[in-house]
């Protein structure tokens, strides 16, 4: 009985260390967003990879992705692209709320209704901004890389959707194996 408590799997069951790594993994999207904008085509107007990496993750796990993370990961990039403090945490807050309500349904559906909410959300995020920037500048900015920004990330987040998809069923393969 004194030596079978060697001999015992470990328990791996906390929750602090994945969440821990879903952030740092988030910010290091966003820095790499932020490097994105360094490319001609992409000049002010990146693609919102961390929204898809943030949408996949509240839809598929989402006791890993608590709002702190979000907010981290929303003011780290508000920080890179010299944005609104606090501007694209409290979209990406708002987000996590509006797939929260959404999930049940959008688990038992297809993937084109999940892109359509992933669009929606897209729209609300950049809408959010649009009406904030607008009211605290008195103007309203150029439309036109928005619209590329939207569509930009609308055209990848069927790639990254299912490349995020991918590796989490291969991960839990091995996971059953070992």
């Amino acid at each position: 009985m004194g030596n079978e408590r060697y001999f015992k799997r470990a328990d791996f069951s906390i929750d602090w260390p994945v969440q821990f790594l879903i952030g740092v993994t988030g910010v290091l999207l966003a820095l790499f967003e932020v490097s994105l904008a360094l490319w001609s085509v992409f000049y002010g107007a990146t693609p919102l990879l961390t929204l898809i990496f943030l949408f996949w993750l509240m839809l598929h796990f989402e006791k890993f992705i608590p709002v702190f993370s979000i907010f981290v990961i929303g003011m780290t990039a508000d920080l890179m692209f010299s944005d609104l403090l606090g501007g694209r945490a409290t979209a990406f807050i708002i987000a996590y709320y509006y797939v929260g309500f959404r999930r049940p349904k959008l688990l038992q559906s297809d993937f084109m209704q999940i892109w359509l909410d992933f669009g929606l959300v897209v729209a609300g995020v950049m809408l959010f901004q649009l009406v904030v920037f607008s009211l605290i500048n008195l103007a309203i900015p150029s439309l036109m890389p928005m619209m590329f920004q939207i569509g930009a990330t609308l055209i990848l987040f069927p790639i990254g959707y299912l490349t995020l998809f991918s590796l989490s069923s291969l991960m839990q393969k091995v996971k059953m194996l070992s």
